[in-house]
C-alpha cells in the first residue's frame, strides 16, 4: 500500500500540474522513489512514459473544450499547452486518428483518457484510451492455421486455435523479422454469426507452408487502426472501432479484418493487440 500511496501522489501532482513544465525528476521527488525506478513502475502501470501520459492528458482537456465549446482551435492549442496549432493537430491525430476539426464536428466521440486513481482502482490499470490512426499497408504474406469460428469465440474455437498454432510456429521457416502474429477475421466485421479466422505470422513469400497450414497473401489495403489495451475485450473494440470509424464517414471494406499482434504479444501489461479495419 506505500508504493500505491506515493504513485498515487505523483499522479495527483500531475494531475494538479497538467499544464506546467513539469519534469520527470519533479514527479519522481514527489513520489519518493529514484527516477529510473519511477519510470518503470509507471511505466508498468499505464503502459505510457510520463510524458506520453501528460500529453494524453492534455489532449483529452482539450477534446472536451472542442466538443463543448466554440473557441477556434488555435485558441484551444494555446490554452492547454501547445506551442502551435500544427503541433497540437498533429499530436491530436495520433491519438484520435482524426484531426480536432473532424473531432469537434464527429457525432461520435471515443471516450478520452481518463485520470489515473491507483487507490480507489481494483487494478493496475484503471482506464486506457485506445487510440486511432489510419495506416496503409504493402501486401504481404502470411502462414497459418484456420478455424471455423462463431461471433466471439463462445465455442473457444479461436482459443484453442491459437494454443495449437502457438505449439507448432516454429516450424514455420523465414519468418518475418521482426516476427508480427495475426489474427484474420476472414471478410468479417464480427457482427455476423459464423466466420473464418486465421491464426499466422507474417512470412517471406517463398516460405514454405508446414503440413496442416496454409499460405495466404494479404492484399494492398488502407486500415482504420486500433491500439488495444488489455482492459478492452475484443468484442468492444471491434463494435467501438467499427462505430467509430463509421461515425467519421469511413466506408467499410468487405476484406479481412486484421488482429496484429507484434512484440507488445508478449506484454499484456501495455497493448494486447493492434486491431485493423479495413476501409476503402
Amino acid at each position: 500500500m506505500p508504493k500505491s500511496n506515493n504513485l498515487q501522489r505523483a499522479l495527483d501532482y500531475i494531475e494538479s500540474n497538467i499544464f506546467e513544465d513539469i519534469s520527470l525528476y519533479d514527479i519522481s521527488r514527489e513520489a519518493g522513489f529514484s527516477v529510473p525506478h519511477f519510470y518503470r513502475l509507471f511505466k508498468k502501470l499505464t503502459g505510457d512514459t510520463v510524458g506520453k501520459y501528460i500529453l494524453r492528458r492534455r489532449i483529452a482537456f482539450a477534446a472536451k473544450a472542442l466538443v463543448e465549446s466554440n473557441k477556434p482551435i488555435s485558441h484551444i492549442a494555446f490554452e492547454y499547452g501547445f506551442e502551435s496549432h500544427d503541433v497540437f493537430t498533429r499530436a491530436f491525430t495520433r491519438i484520435y486518428g482524426v484531426s480536432p476539426n473532424k473531432y469537434r464536428h464527429s457525432s461520435v466521440q471515443p471516450p478520452p483518457l481518463k485520470r489515473l486513481d491507483i487507490i480507489n482502482s481494483n487494478s493496475d490499470i484503471n482506464e486506457h484510451q485506445m487510440s486511432f490512426s489510419i495506416l496503409t499497408m504493402n501486401s504481404f504474406s502470411v502462414i497459418g492455421m484456420e478455424c471455423n469460428a462463431k461471433q466471439w469465440d463462445s465455442d473457444g474455437a479461436i482459443g484453442r486455435l491459437w494454443g495449437a498454432f502457438l505449439s507448432r510456429v516454429d516450424e514455420i521457416k523465414r519468418p518475418s523479422i521482426p516476427m508480427v502474429m495475426y489474427g484474420i477475421c476472414e471478410n468479417e466485421t464480427c457482427h455476423n454469426g459464423q466466420f473464418r479466422y486465421m491464426a499466422a505470422i507474417g512470412v517471406d513469400c517463398a516460405a514454405e507452408v508446414p503440413l496442416g497450414m496454409s499460405k495466404r497473401i494479404i492484399r494492398a489495403q488502407s486500415f482504420f487502426q486500433a491500439s488495444v489495451p488489455n482492459f478492452i475485450n475484443t468484442p468492444d473494440a471491434y463494435t467501438s472501432t467499427v462505430d467509430y470509424a463509421k461515425s467519421l464517414e469511413y466506408e467499410i471494406d468487405d476484406y479481412d479484418d486484421l488482429e496484429v499482434y507484434e512484440d507488445t504479444f508478449q506484454d499484456p501489461d501495455i497493448y494486447t493487440f493492434k486491431l485493423l479495419i479495413p476501409i476503402k
